[in-house]
């Protein structure tokens, strides 16, 4: 099931970027992450490892990722390796005028008969509520880089 969403961010695209590429920032703007943590040697790039848990409907599981797509400053994409259902989350910057427009598209999918016949019947409904979360997450991504960008009064 996909879903995307975006929004323009006031920052400049490096910025936003590196924030994006730095996985610790994860649980300040990503709903349900918590503990991020790289896992392979050196900084975010094509091929590094990632953890974290995600916490959905009361439970907690500890999910691996990895960049399969790493682009700077434009796209980045990690894919979990591991966790409760396959996923993978695209990262898209555009430059704008006065900053970029930053879209987020995930797809998350079945891991076996009955999570499929799950995904087909609430699809509708979910693939909406999909949409409605990565909007909040955006946003609260551009309220965090925004607020960081504007000098100290």
């Amino acid at each position: 099931m996909r879903a995307s969403a975006s929004v323009k961010i006031q920052s400049s695209i490096e910025t936003i970027f590196e924030c994006l590429a730095n996985v610790q920032n994860l649980e300040s703007w990503m709903n349900g992450v918590s503990e991020p943590r790289m896992t392979s040697a050196g900084a975010a790039g094509l091929g590094a490892t990632f953890t974290s848990v995600y916490t959905y409907a009361g439970k907690s599981h500890r999910v691996t990722y990895e960049f399969v797509e790493f682009e700077p400053p434009t796209r980045l994409l990690w894919r979990s390796t591991s966790g409760p259902f396959p996923y993978e989350s695209a990262m898209t910057l555009e430059p704008d005028e006065d900053g970029a427009r930053v879209t987020n598209s995930v797809d998350a999918g079945p891991t076996g008969l009955v999570s499929a016949i799950w995904f087909a019947v609430f699809g509708p409904v979910l693939r909406p509520m999909m949409r409605r979360q990565l909007r909040r997450e955006l946003t609260t991504l551009k309220a965090l880089l925004e607020d960081e960008s504007q000098p100290e009064a």
